[in-house]
């Protein structure tokens, strides 16, 4: 006799009739769920959804949801949600695969392909998904109840989820093995093998001495109790953590494609009456989404240089905070309520303080690990734009910044005609002296202006003319590329330096542009575009790696130190620029590399970034020292850094922690010019 199994055997005469009812009220009340929570995106702009690149989105989408590569970076927890997701798509498919053949392909054809070898081998992949699946729910439950991290929070939704799959998997062996008992076990023993799980629980009531009557009575009880717990589950996705179910997979494949430091522009900046975002409904629907999108795994809590260091900001439950506020507001305009004047909270202030949105370092930590790549960035660049443009509010110490970028193209405020000073001595020609170049070197602000990165500037110069690169500066035609100014809020300040430049570019054809600072070097190549403004631009540690290779630089003096290696949050996260530091540390002779904790896509950000390098830090421990005692914990004699900020902040971090005597930073250029 072929393989096979009777679908609804011992379910009852009309157990399809009854199961096509019941199915009505679970699939009733997710639509119903759905469209309210759908009606709650609808509160936002229409803008954010983007299906451009349709290709590369569903790649990407494949290979974060079917590989967990995110997941996975946290391997209990990956592994976790692995074996509960692969557990819930096979079981879910052979669900599915039972219906065709119910109720499509054995009444139209009168075909059963779920029978001979194609079945057992459907049965064995069914049992050993289940029994995954129920590996991962215990994994679940000793995480969150036994060794809970301390930014993994649990509430009652958590539990019955745990409880509701759980059981259903329980119950769904527990029908199999009764069935089993009752019918494969004496029957057809060789197919029970193929069904190990089931086997195993056939083979304990066997050995209980369960007479077949009991476990036929017994099966039809459980096969419905199984069932009615199946459409409790489909019921409960639209009302609860479940969501992420349908969310998580749509905000993978819209997701933004460019690099997550790109802060998008406010593209009618003339004729806009209002700027940036004070109420919910300002957000667009994207963002909106992202609220119910969030999966609530705490990975954000555990990697925000903020949040650790005691600052408000905590990316997870600003968004719990966020998600309550629309839930309120979308009640109140359902009971035909203002939520501006009868009852709603303010957006900012009330429900976002102005602490939690001036916190931020836009170090991009909290998107980077993020498993449905939820940006925090974008949201908070919001509500700044709204204070700065709007109220005029921000830290007093901002104003002078603002005021330094307007009348002198500088946050120092250093006279604009003293922007090429640095440079005197050095010989160096200028675009408006020689435009026949290979490379403009774009010095930015720091390396024109600040004292210590000065010497980081003349150190790359040194390098250039060792490579015999064909190169100029802009000397006083430079100004501010603008980044800080766009990411403390002030867009309209921003788009002026950057048009600025960008027609100083387009005067002198400049075509390719090599900068020291990963903050102009992020703004340069990927948001100048958005104004036109296209060109290849290059991190001098790009151009250093790419020189050492090649052969046209030699470094042969050894500097025999340990050195830690610290990875800006704009080269790495921003950029992807991981190896190429790395590579130059590792071509330097002597030198030894030492990691520290946190390094690459996990680097502990230096403070600096958002515009953080110009305001005070008031709340909790400042992040550049809390960077500082990383490094300093590799026991490491030199820190290196590739960025402006990164050096000034961690050589003040060396100085407010008394480190001088044991441990210095340097810029990877100088240690470059140092060795050849």
């Amino acid at each position: 006799m072929e393989p096979t199994r009777e679908i609804l055997w011992n379910a009852g005469e009309h157990a399809r009739i009854i199961i096509y009812l019941l199915m009505t009220v679970p699939f009733a009340l997710f639509i119903y769920g759905f469209v309210k929570r759908w009606r709650l995106w609808k509160m936002g702009k229409t803008e954010g959804f983007q299906l451009d690149r349709l290709g590369t989105r569903v790649r990407n989408l494949l290979a974060d949801v079917l590989s967990h590569r995110r997941l996975l970076q946290k391997p209990y927890a990956g592994l976790m949600h692995s074996f509960l997701f692969w557990g819930f798509i096979v079981l879910t498919g052979g669900t599915i695969l039972i219906f065709i053949q119910m109720d499509i392909t054995w009444p139209i054809a009168s075909y059963a392909f779920l029978r001979g070898p194609f079945y057992l081998y459907f049965s064995l992949l069914l049992d050993l998904f289940g029994a995954l699946a129920i590996v991962g729910v215990i994994l679940a439950i000793g995480r969150r109840y036994l060794y809970r991290p301390q930014w993994l929070d649990s509430v009652l939704d958590d539990s019955l989820i745990l409880a509701l799959f759980l059981a259903i998997l329980l119950t769904g062996f527990l029908v199999e093995g009764l069935r089993i008992f009752s019918t494969e076990l004496k029957l057809h023993p060789d197919w029970a093998l193929w069904s190990p799980v089931g086997r195993a629980v056939a083979l304990i009531f066997q050995g209980a001495g369960m007479s077949q009557e009991t476990a036929v009575a017994f099966h039809q009880t459980s096969w419905w109790v199984h069932a009615i717990l199946a459409f409790t589950f489909i019921g409960y996705v639209a009302y609860s953590k479940l969501l992420h179910l349908l969310t998580a997979p749509w905000n993978i494949l819209v997701r933004g494609l460019d690099s997550e430091a790109v802060i998008q522009p406010i593209r009618d900046l003339e004729t806009a009456e209002t700027f940036g975002v004070s109420k919910l409904e300002e957000f667009t629907r994207r963002q909106l989404f992202d609220l119910d999108a969030c999966t609530r795994c705490g990975r954000c809590l555990e990697n925000c240089p903020p949040n650790l260091s005691g600052k408000p900001l905590a990316p997870k439950r600003n968004y719990d905070d966020l998600r309550s506020h629309m839930e309120e507001k979308g009640a109140l305009i359902r009971q035909g309520k203002n939520p501006e004047t009868e009852g709603g909270k303010k957006l900012i202030g009330e429900v976002i303080s102005e602490d939690v949105i001036w916190a931020c370092t836009a170090c991009m930590a909290c998107s980077h690990v993020c498993p449905v790549y939820i940006p925090c960035l974008d949201k908070l660049a919001d509500m700044r734009r709204y204070l700065v443009l709007m109220e005029s509010r921000f830290p007093s110490e901002v104003q002078l910044v603002f005021r330094n970028m307007e009348n002198n193209n500088n946050p120092w405020g250093v006279g604009l005609g003293l922007r090429a000073d640095w440079a005197k001595g050095l010989q160096l020609k200028t675009m408006a002296e020689e435009r026949d170049v290979d490379l403009l070197f774009w010095v930015g602000c720091a390396g024109s202006f600040d004292d210590r990165n000065k010497r980081t500037a003349k150190s790359l110069v040194n390098i250039l003319k060792r490579c015999e690169v064909n190169f100029a500066i802009l000397g006083t035609e430079e100004g501010c590329c603008g980044e800080s100014a766009r990411r403390i809020g002030n867009e309209y300040l921003y788009q002026t330096l950057a048009q600025a430049n960008i027609e100083v570019f387009k005067n002198y054809g400049i075509k390719k542009i090599l900068t020291m600072c990963p903050h102009c070097f992020n703004t340069l190549k990927n948001e100048y575009p958005q104004f036109g403004g296209n060109y290849e631009v290059i991190h001098y540690t790009q151009f250093i790696a790419d020189a050492l290779v090649s052969g046209r630089l030699q470094l042969t003096k050894a500097l025999d130190k340990l050195i830690t290696y610290h990875d800006s949050c704009y080269l790495g996260r921003g950029n992807d620029i991981y190896e190429e530091p790395r590579r130059i540390l590792r071509a330097i002779p002597g030198l030894q590399l030492v990691e520290m904790e946190r390094s690459r896509f996990r680097s502990f950000c230096c403070g600096a970034g958002g515009g953080r390098m110009w305001m005070e830090e008031n709340i909790g421990v400042r992040i550049n020292q809390m960077r500082t005692e990383q490094a300093a914990q590799t026991k490491a004699g030199y820190v290196g850094t590739a960025c402006p900020y990164c050096l000034t902040m961690i050589g003040d971090g060396i100085k407010e922690k008394g480190l001088e005597d044991s441990m210095v930073v340097f810029d990877l250029s100088e240690l470059v010019e140092q060795s050849m």
